[in-house]
């Protein structure tokens, strides 16, 4: 990765005093900077000191104890892994003092072009790396939202009992000999009996309960992407590419999963994915782009997360998942997986703090006629 310059090869200007290292920062291209880093040797000689006092307390020569090795000797047997070991600390420490300084919030990892080497100017570096999107955040109070009606028609209510019905049709011999017919079974308490409801009004009671359940559920759906939406709509910028494109890898993989699960041959599923590849890379766009805002907000808003609300988190996943809170706590802490739950939790509380401020009108209901099969006999 590094390559040390040659002797007599024009070098970068040594840094002196306050300049013991140098930083330059331009624009590469929409949420993406690119980096000219000159490192001095004030800064390098105290990093390798550190790095040789470790190898020399850690190694282990023929003929000393592990530990007691001279240090001229350890330096002269790892030279190179030493050198390569400082190199990595000092630039990791250049790039992270670089972001900090000048307030740059990097979205992925340093995409290092250039790391040279001399042993009088010290490290020249070159990177790009991406970063968070610039952009004025729009007002975000009161929004105008429309709230779909959760009551449940009498034409809703038929398809449901008919579904019901068709369910328990049975195949009876029919007038022609040596054939089956299928025969519903009347609407009636019987067939209500039959289904675990002491009558008929029991089975509707329960019928009208689960399709209001449903319809709370869409609705609460609706408005929260109705909210996305006019989000999404009063912010215009960029997204880091390559952001979305590892986002749209995750979208994608997540996608082959579900067909996988639905009985899709495995040598199908790249097929079929490329079908909806550039479905998949709008959401993930999507995604990422609401992902900003919202964060942007919680900022705003000063929007935490707690300990309670994370051991909660943990508790819900626990139980989809059918697993020890325990275990999916190891499986967490050993990828790493904490930053997103947080994250998560996060953007849930912004959009519920949006949707508690939105200004919401609720939607008539749609229109009823009387059916008969929703009379009661």
């Amino acid at each position: 990765m590094f390559r040390k310059a040659k002797p007599d090869a024009p070098a970068h200007p040594a840094n002196t005093g306050s300049e013991r290292s140098r930083v330059a920062i331009s624009d590469a291209a929409p949420c993406e900077k690119s980096l000219k880093l000159q490192v001095g040797q004030e800064l390098i000689t105290p990093v390798r000191a550190a790095v040789l006092a470790e190898f020399q307390k850690e190694v282990t020569l023929a003929g000393f104890r592990k530990g007691k090795a001279p240090t001229q000797l350890v330096e002269r047997q790892y030279a190179q892994k030493i050198q390569e070991e400082t190199l990595h600390r000092v630039t990791k420490q250049a790039f992270e003092q670089a972001a900090k300084t000048h307030d740059l919030k990097p979205v992925g990892p340093f995409e290092i072009t250039k790391a040279d080497f001399n042993e009088t100017s010290g490290l020249a570096l070159e990177a790009t790396v991406e970063v968070e999107p610039a952009f004025v955040l729009a007002s975000y109070h009161g929004i105008a939202l429309k709230r779909d009606s959760v009551e449940v028609t009498p034409q809703e209510m038929d398809r449901a009992l008919a579904q019901l019905q068709e369910s328990a049709a049975q195949l009876v011999p029919s007038e022609k000999e040596g054939t089956k017919e299928r025969q519903l079974p009347a609407l009636d308490d019987e067939l209500a009996k039959d289904l675990g409801f002491q009558h008929l009004t029991a089975l509707k009671e329960h019928v009208v309960a689960k399709l209001k359940e449903q319809k709370q559920t869409a609705q609460a759906k609706a408005l929260e992407g109705a909210l996305c939406d006019e989000l999404l709509a009063r912010h215009a910028f960029e997204v880091p590419p390559r952001l979305v494109a590892h986002q749209a890898q995750r979208l994608t993989r997540d996608f082959k999963v579900r067909l996988l699960l639905s009985g899709t041959p495995e040598a199908q599923l790249d097929a079929e994915a490329a079908k909806f590849a550039e479905q998949l890379r709008t959401s993930a766009q999507r995604y990422v782009k609401l992902s900003f805002v919202l964060d942007r907000i919680a900022s705003q808003e000063s929007i935490t997360v707690t300990q309670d609300e994370l051991v909660s988190r943990l508790w819900q996943l626990s139980q989809r998942w059918k697993k020890d809170p325990a275990e999916v706590r190891k499986i967490f802490d050993a990828e790493g997986l904490w930053p997103s739950v947080v994250s998560a939790l996060r953007q849930e509380k912004t959009v519920s703090l949006l949707l508690a401020s939105a200004a919401i009108e609720d939607a008539p209901a749609a229109a009823v006629t009387e059916s008969a099969t929703t009379k009661q006999p």
